[in-house]
């Protein structure tokens, strides 16, 4: 039961302290769950990639610019985050194929994407370190 004063589903009689209590809508626990659920990298299989998640900001980036990514550059871009993690990086830039990534390291994240043709004469700031997959 959900209490408060909105009308969700059927409405039960008002509290003593003047609120309701109201019996949510079946399935919305699970909708805002997925909501809140931080976004994942485009992949067909749950899970490839070691955990690395892709911010609505990346994922954009991935989509305008037509980066697709296989399962075997999510594990490439994975072990590249790894080996940053272990030499202390915070915030990095993989060059991986032909593709460029700005990456928070601590929370594995995709903070932005772009070709390697766009990156030519870009300049990284707030970045700590580099890493070339391949």
């Amino acid at each position: 039961m959900i209490q408060g004063y909105g009308r969700i589903g059927g409405v039960a009689p008002a509290t003593p302290g003047g609120r309701q209590t109201i019996d949510a809508v079946p399935g919305f626990g699970d909708a805002l769950d997925a909501l809140l659920r931080p976004a994942t990298a485009p992949s067909p299989s749950p899970g490839v990639g070691g955990g690395v998640q892709f911010s609505k900001h990346a994922q954009a980036r991935l989509q305008s610019r037509g980066i697709e990514l296989d399962d075997a550059d999510l594990e490439d871009l994975g072990n590249a985050i790894d080996q940053l993690s272990k030499k202390g990086a915070r915030e990095s830039l993989v060059l991986l194929g032909d593709n460029a990534f700005v990456v928070g390291v601590p929370d594995r994240k995709v903070i932005t994407a772009l070709t390697r043709q766009e990156a030519i004469g870009n300049i990284f700031t707030n970045i700590d370190s580099t890493v070339v997959a391949r």
